[in-house]
């Protein structure tokens, strides 16, 4: 559903899934770097069945009658990798991550992991390196994180309705839309858990 002047309008069914694998301790006693080693990856996907209701008006028709940008039912994926290894010390941990997101892929979580928007909704690539580093314990850490987006279509990280528009909003009335081509976050930050 989105927000309209009328009210909350249905603008369709959305479906999806995901299948995760993560293995704890690379090989069998290989080597304590590897034994510590953390792998991942993830596949999700999603799958639109668009009402084809003009989102202004309730009735069917229209410019805005899509869902994330096309009266069809349009499937999207992503899939997700990462490596979590020992640093230099005794207890912290160097990460790195990456996911790519396909033209009509929609994360199901309005989740923010960056002040750019979602690492995980982006329709392209998005690379993250960090580095955690206990400071008291587990109670007090410190941490490094850099993540950069790379945009192949607009509207990651957008509604249902005509925003979520991979070919961006000005598409659906003949004119080029301009996106953000990439974004990038730096993050330093000390969490204490108590």
């Amino acid at each position: 559903m989105i927000m309209t002047p009328l009210g909350f309008i249905d603008v369709g069914d959305m479906s999806g899934g995901s299948l995760s694998l993560q293995v704890n301790g690379i090989g069998n006693e290989i080597n304590d770097f590897l034994d510590d080693s953390i792998f991942f990856i993830s596949y999700a996907f999603n799958k639109t069945d668009p009402n084809n209701v003009n989102a202004l008006t309730g009735t069917p028709g229209g410019a805005f009658d899509s869902m994330l940008g096309s009266t069809k039912s349009e499937t999207g994926y992503s899939y997700y990798a990462g490596l979590n290894v020992p640093g230099f010390f005794e207890s912290d941990r160097i990460g790195l991550e990456y996911n790519h997101g396909s033209k009509y892929w929609r994360s199901f979580t309005y989740g923010e992991d960056t002040l750019a928007g979602s690492k995980l909704a982006t329709r392209g690539d998005a690379y993250e390196i960090y580095y955690n580093l206990p400071l008291v314990s587990k109670n007090l850490t410190a941490q490094v994180r850099y993540t950069y987006m790379d945009y192949d279509y607009a509207g990651s990280d957008m509604f249902f309705g005509m925003t979520g528009n991979p070919d961006g909003l000005a598409a659906p009335f003949g004119y080029e839309s301009q996106t953000v081509e990439s974004a990038s976050n730096i993050r330093l930050s000390l969490r204490y858990r108590y």
